[in-house]
């Protein structure tokens, strides 16, 4: 089997891909001796494993899964540029997590699920991104997202729906030194959708009598219009899951300069082309409570407010690059910045 998969990955390197997303990295090989998998122990362990019913601990994060990852880094090297491979790593240890890095032969990628598990709070936040860095290997590079096919979308999960927090949550993502994921619809802040019990599909959500939410909501189609059909089938053609609010979609925001749209194309724009944020170092700076301020490079500065309360963060000069309130862009700092509820700015100097 592994001679076969090395086959199949020399034959998509040989026609160019840029890599793969390897689905659950960490969960490709199991216990040589097919032991069963413990009951919960302990209610975190349950909290985390609920859904599988069993403490994956024989069945995940084996110690060879890293030899299978040593070998296909090596059918890339040499090749210009290396292919990418970027794991699915569910993963709630952050020290376990860097052992994926490996030591310039391991997934040159890892997925986050502690930052993703994580509530939308400053100090639970910074904490986990403080860790990480000191964590990575030298030389490697973080991996964020807020959304997934497995999770409930940032804006419901994180937001209730709060487009202000949806704004900062994706300031937030944009601007971590690291590479950014955005699941489909994050960038129109596209929320979880509804599943009526007639429509769910997922078989998470089917066994058991529904007892588990399961994640149909996360994977509803992507509202491109208002139209009949979403301009994503024809009208009258009802899709594998039903559409959600197609008040929030790709043609209206599209139309609005000061749309969740705007923004996330800015915000990208502006990490293209500003190298402090393409690959400036992190560097957290002081915040009052409920804020959470850093530094990338030695120009850019992000402040973010993730409260329901107004604060200052001190320490900030220069010009407003890019505000989650629109209005903001270009305003001059000197030396602080006020902050709404659920607002940030990114300073440029």
């Amino acid at each position: 089997m592994r001679r076969a998969f090395d086959e199949i990955l020399g034959f998509w390197y040989d026609r160019g891909v840029a890599g793969f997303r390897v689905d659950v990295a960490n969960g490709i090989v199991k216990d040589r001796a097919l032991r069963d998998n413990p009951a919960f122990a302990t209610p975190e362990e349950e909290h985390a494993w609920r859904p599988l019913g069993q403490v994956p601990r024989h069945s995940l994060n084996q110690p060879e899964v890293h030899d299978l990852f040593r070998r296909w880094r090596a059918l890339g090297a040499g090749r210009d540029p290396e292919p990418l491979l970027l794991g699915e790593t569910v993963v709630r240890d952050l020290e376990q997590l860097m052992r994926f890095y490996g030591d310039d032969d391991g997934l040159q990628l890892a997925l986050n699920v502690v930052f993703l598990d994580a509530a939308l709070d400053a100090t639970e936040l910074a904490g986990v991104v403080a860790r990480t860095e000191a964590l990575l290997p030298d030389g490697a590079w973080p991996l964020w997202t807020a959304s997934t096919h497995d999770v409930v979308r940032f804006p419901t999960r994180w937001a209730n729906g709060d487009e202000r927090r949806i704004r900062v949550a994706l300031m937030l993502l944009l601007t971590l030194r690291g590479t950014p994921i955005l699941y489909y619809g994050d960038e129109i802040g596209m929320r979880e959708a509804e599943i009526p019990a007639d429509r769910v599909r997922d078989p998470v959500g089917l066994r058991d009598g529904g007892v588990e939410p399961g994640r149909d909501g996360a994977r509803t189609p992507m509202p491109w219009t208002d139209a009949a059909g979403a301009g994503f089938t024809a009208a009258g053609v009802e899709p594998w899951l039903p559409f959600g609010d197609l008040a929030v979609n790709v043609a209206a925001q599209r139309a609005d300069a000061g749309s969740v749209l705007h923004l996330v194309r800015d915000l990208i724009a502006l990490r293209r082309a500003d190298d402090a944020l393409h690959a400036g170092p992190y560097t957290p700076l002081d915040a009052p409570e409920g804020a959470w301020a850093y530094r990338r490079g030695d120009r850019a500065a992000v402040a973010l407010n993730l409260s329901d309360a107004g604060v200052v963060v001190p320490g900030l000069s220069g010009r407003v690059e890019i505000g989650t309130d629109r209005a903001r862009d270009g305003e001059a700092l000197e030396g602080s910045v006020a902050l709404g509820p659920w607002e940030g700015v990114i300073a440029i100097t």
